[in-house]
């Protein structure tokens, strides 16, 4: 029952961002982060969506660095702590509304996952061999795991 909740809970968030985004039309600057772990990815889930999987990340908070902001993000969504060790990119986010830009680092795991419990937005992490990742991961997340892979960096490009 509480799993019920806490996902409509988290459906209903989905809708006034989105709702928010087609009346104030914000633009805001957040960041992911491809965290390794060997030859493996991390990965969170989404209580919700049709590609509930994808990279950890989130906004940046006020006067926050934004290196910083994906550590911190990293730890809150998977449990995982993280050491970055570089930037990936800078890409552009334009869907439902919204146009964002997406900061995104490269990292290192220095521990296991340990998913949120009782999250409202996140419900599971864990770490994925690139041949073998989710079906549902979200598009732009399995192609930043691709260009990591063919050693690509300093990318500006459409999410």
């Amino acid at each position: 029952m509480r799993e019920i909740i806490l996902t409509g809970a988290y459906n209903l968030f989905i809708r006034l961002r989105l709702a928010q985004s087609f009346l104030f039309r914000p633009r805001a600057i957040g960041v992911r982060v491809i965290v390794q772990r060997g030859d493996e990815f991390l990965l969170v889930r989404h209580r919700g969506g049709a590609k509930p999987w994808g990279l950890p990340g989130g906004a940046i908070d006020h006067g926050e660095a934004p290196a910083e902001a994906a550590r911190r993000e990293a730890l809150e969504e998977s449990g995982c702590p993280v050491t970055v060790t570089g930037l990936h990119g800078v890409f552009h986010y334009v869907a439902h509304g919204l146009s964002d830009y997406v900061i995104v680092f490269t990292a290192v795991a220095d521990g296991p996952p340990v998913p949120p419990r009782g999250d409202i937005e996140i419900c599971d992490a864990q770490f994925f061999h690139p041949d073998r990742l989710p079906a549902g991961i979200d598009a732009g997340s399995a192609r930043r795991i691709a260009e990591v892979r063919r050693g690509e960096r300093n990318l500006y490009r459409a999410w």
